[in-house]
């Protein structure tokens, strides 16, 4: 079972407390040996002194020396900077002063740890970050790229329905959720909506702004949230059950509303595959300052939207887990986009096709948008059919994936995707489909039916 992203970090910083650790008690020892030398300068080695307490030199050495280093050791130097090499500067000197404010007893504690602990396999270790293609840099890099798409998200809703929102007394958040007090579409203890006007003119423009967004939405709902409070001789559980029933008429009359208004099929089919009516009752209440229900801000509504995580969880899982990569391999297949399968826990990328990255739009002769990225990642599930595929690679891309050349009962599965029109020819790992793309799009087959980006430049773009 593989560690968790954080499990992943406390390891790794833990193993940097150990090493650190290590050189203050090295330096502890040897500083009393320093001492006796002192005594000992002549006038010439006392000048350097004074020369370097003006020009920055000893500041530096007491950073280095507080942290543990040792610097008489120019081995030791050498093993900062390169442990160090993958973190931020102040993430370092965080850390390495964190080590030096430790309790006694904790030095203790670490000191017996390193005392057990094989350095050869430590340094081994911590050795697997300090390459410019670490698995830090892997895991920070997918992390800011979802975060850009969130907040070009968020951005998108602002920039849409912002100034109506606000108008209105609501907000939008970090994530892209917006909270609508309740007096603007409730009266109190009723689930008839007061002015319907007002909600058509907000949730019709948001379900067109995220279907048209692209990204890849998994989490769309309207949420019904309501107080603690019910009558006075009410028992807390009643009072539960009562804002719940009241909470969930609420939000599913709101979606009701919403959906009456979208005229298109094929956006009124998108919203009913995505869109939710959830009723929370007093579940997530807002608190104040000191800690007390604050009843009035509890009771809204809220249009919350969440952006799908699960390929991004598995990408960074693999970069946390994987050790040695794995680049033959046969078994059952779980397919995450239209080129890539995992197999065996190995993510392999199919050598010399490249299809459409999962949200990245498409449009058809008739002019409607659709996820070309998911059309193609079920065409490669309809293609294996749930049969053992077999993957064997050469190469791996930046990503530390094999590229492979997976097939299934003997059939190539690149070109199947190829002929089938579900993928292009990416002739940056192989120039064997080239002929068979062209002839698929000749043919007008599949994806060359439709208006698309080929999938390098849309990824360049997002």
């Amino acid at each position: 079972m593989g560690l968790t992203v954080a499990e992943a970090f406390i390891l790794l910083s833990f193993c940097l407390l150990l090493l650190f650790a290590w050189w203050q008690i090295e330096t502890e020892r040897k500083s009393l040996i320093v001492a006796d030398e002192i005594g000992k300068l002549d006038d010439q080695q006392k000048a350097a002194i004074v020369a370097g307490l003006s020009d920055g030199t000893f500041e530096a050495a007491l950073v280095l020396r507080t942290a543990g280093v040792d610097l008489t050791d120019t081995k030791s130097l050498e093993d900062a900077a390169q442990y160090s090499r993958f973190m931020r500067d102040e993430d370092f000197q965080r850390l390495m002063k964190g080590v030096v404010k430790l309790s006694p007893e904790t030095r203790l504690s670490l000191a017996d740890a390193v005392a057990v602990t094989d350095e050869v396999a430590l340094r081994a270790k911590l050795a697997t970050v300090e390459t410019d293609d670490s698995t830090v840099e892997h895991i920070a890099g997918r992390l800011q790229s979802a975060a850009r798409q969130q907040g070009a998200l968020v951005t998108l809703l602002d920039d849409r329905l912002g100034a109506v929102i606000r108008e209105a007394g609501g907000s939008i958040d970090a994530k892209g959720t917006i909270t609508l007090p309740q007096a603007i579409l409730f009266d109190s203890n009723n689930d008839k909506i007061k002015d319907p006007a007002f909600l058509r003119r907000l949730c019709v423009p948001w379900l067109e702004t995220l279907r048209q967004s692209g990204m890849n939405i998994s989490d769309l709902k309207i949420e019904g949230h309501a107080s603690s409070e019910w009558a006075v001789d009410a028992t807390k559980e009643q009072a539960y059950l009562n804002n719940l029933d009241l909470s969930q008429r609420r939000a599913r009359n709101a979606l009701t509303l919403c959906l009456s208004d979208i005229k298109d099929p094929d956006a009124l089919a998108w919203v009913r595959q995505h869109l939710a009516a959830v009723g929370y009752s007093s579940a997530r209440l807002i608190y104040g300052p000191d800690g007390t229900e604050d009843h009035d801000a509890s009771r809204r509504v809220m249009f919350s939207v969440g952006l799908s995580q699960e390929g991004l969880i598995d990408d960074i899982r693999r970069d946390v887990t994987s050790t040695d990569v794995l680049m033959n391999a046969t078994g059952p297949a779980r397919v995450i986009d239209g080129d890539t399968v995992e197999v065996t826990e190995t993510s392999f990328r199919l050598s010399g096709i490249d299809a459409p990255e999962m949200g990245q739009l498409c449009r058809n002769k008739a002019g409607i948008s659709f996820d070309c990225g998911e059309v193609a990642r079920r065409g490669l599930e309809q293609v294996i059919a749930g049969q053992p595929i077999e993957c064997h690679a050469t190469e791996l891309d930046i990503y530390k994936r094999p590229i492979a050349t997976c097939t299934v009962g003997g059939q190539n599965l690149a070109e199947i995707m190829i002929v089938k029109g579900y993928a292009v020819a990416f002739s940056r790992y192989s120039q064997t489909y080239v002929a068979r793309a062209e002839a698929a799009q000749q043919a007008n087959v599949g994806i060359w039916k439709t208006d698309f980006q080929m999938p390098w430049e849309y990824r360049k773009e997002n």
